[in-house]
C-alpha cells in the first residue's frame, strides 16, 4: 500500500483502491485505484500497511490519519494471516506538515522519497523595516494577546501528551492485532454458528465489544459506499500466538514401562511422533478498559471492567 501526497490530498492506493485524505477538511473519501491519475503532481512517499481510522487529539485540533507502519506476522489461522502491529505513524491531516517526515519505509516501484521545499530567506534591511513598521502595533495589543498564547500553548501541551500516549499505546504494547480476512473479534464457535453470515464484509461481521478502532471508522461507515468497505480492517487489543508442538509416543512409552512392570513388549512397535500446532487469542472488550485502580465492577449495560475472552 503507497501513500502518495499532493497540495490538496493524501492519496493511499492499494490496488484496485484509493483512499483520499483532504488535507483541508479532513475527509476520507474512498474512490478506484486509477483515480490517481486524475490528481495533481502526486509524489510517492512510503509505503503503509493498513489504515487504523482518524482522530482528534482536541476538539479544536486538525484530523490526524494513523496508519499502520510496520507490521510482523504473528501465525496463519484457518489460511489467513494475522499480524501485529509493531509501530504507527500518525499523518496530519493538513497543508502545512509533509509526509517525508514519518520515515516510511520506501516502496518497490518509486525509489525515491519527498524534497523538502526550501525556503527563501529575505534581507535584513526588509525584516528591520518590517519590524520597526509593526512595533507599535504588536505592543498596543499585547495584553490581549497573552491569554491567547496561554490557551493556544495550554493545547499543544495536550495535544503532545495525548499523541506521545497514543504512540506508546501502539509502538511499545504489542498488543494490537488485525487480519485482512480473518474476523479476530468473533471467536470461531461464534463463526460457525447459525447466525454468522459470512457472506457480510468483515467488518459487518464483527464483535462490537473488540472492534477496538471502530470509532475512529465511523465517517467511512455512515458514508455506506460500497467502496469503503476496502479501508475498513478491525483492529483488536489482546494477543494472537501459535506454537507447533511435538508428541513423541516412544519417549512416553519408554518412561511408562519403566514405572510398571509388564509381561506384554511393546519395543518392536515403532509409533511415529505426532505434530500438532495449538493457538490462542485473547481479546479485550472496548468497553470500559481501564486501569484497575479506575475501572471495576460491572455497569448498568452488563459491560464488565477489562473484559478479556480467550479461546486456544
Amino acid at each position: 500500500m503507497e501513500l502518495f501526497q499532493t497540495d490538496l490530498h493524501y492519496i493511499l492506493l492499494d490496488g484496485e483502491h484509493s483512499l483520499w485524505c483532504s488535507r483541508t477538511t479532513g475527509k476520507l473519501e474512498p474512490k478506484k485505484g486509477n483515480d490517481l491519475a486524475n490528481a495533481w503532481n502526486p509524489v510517492c512517499v512510503g509505503q503503509v500497511y493498513g489504515v487504523i481510522g482518524k482522530v482528534k487529539l482536541h476538539p479544536d485540533s486538525e484530523w490526524r490519519l494513523l496508519l499502520i507502519k510496520q507490521r510482523s506476522l504473528a501465525c496463519k489461522l484457518a489460511g489467513q494471516h494475522i499480524y501485529k502491529i509493531s509501530k504507527i505513524a500518525v499523518l496530519p491531516l493538513n497543508s502545512t506538515d509533509v509526509a517525508s517526515d514519518l520515515d516510511l519505509e520506501l516502496c518497490k516501484k518509486h525509489h525515491f522519497g519527498m524534497r523538502k521545499s526550501e525556503k527563501t530567506n529575505q534581507s535584513n534591511d526588509n525584516s528591520q523595516m518590517s519590524l520597526r513598521g509593526t512595533w507599535n502595533s504588536i505592543k498596543s495589543v499585547a495584553e490581549n494577546v497573552k491569554s491567547k498564547k496561554k490557551e493556544t500553548k495550554d493545547k499543544e501541551k495536550f495535544e503532545k501528551r495525548i499523541l506521545e500516549e497514543l504512540l506508546k499505546m501502539y509502538n511499545d504494547s504489542d498488543f494490537f492485532y488485525y487480519s485482512d480476512d480473518f474476523d479476530l473479534t468473533n471467536s470461531l464457535q461464534r463463526q460457525n454458528s447459525a447466525t454468522y453470515d459470512k457472506t457480510l464484509p468483515l467488518w459487518k461481521r464483527t464483535d462490537d465489544r473488540f472492534f477496538w478502532n471502530k470509532h475512529m471508522l465511523l465517517e467511512l461507515m455512515e458514508a455506506d459506499d460500497p467502496l469503503s468497505e476496502h479501508w475498513m480492517m478491525p483492529v483488536i487489543q489482546g494477543y494472537v500466538q501459535m506454537e507447533t508442538c511435538l508428541m513423541d509416543f516412544d519417549e512416553d512409552r519408554m518412561s511408562s514401562q519403566s514405572d510398571m512392570s509388564s509381561s506384554v513388549d511393546y519395543s518392536s512397535q515403532k509409533l511415529e511422533p505426532l505434530s500438532y500446532k495449538i493457538s490462542i487469542i485473547s481479546r479485550r472488550s472496548r468497553h470500559r478498559a481501564g486501569t484497575r485502580s479506575r475501572t471495576r465492577g460491572i455497569n448498568s449495560d452488563g459491560a464488565c471492567a477489562n473484559y478479556v475472552e480467550t479461546e486456544q
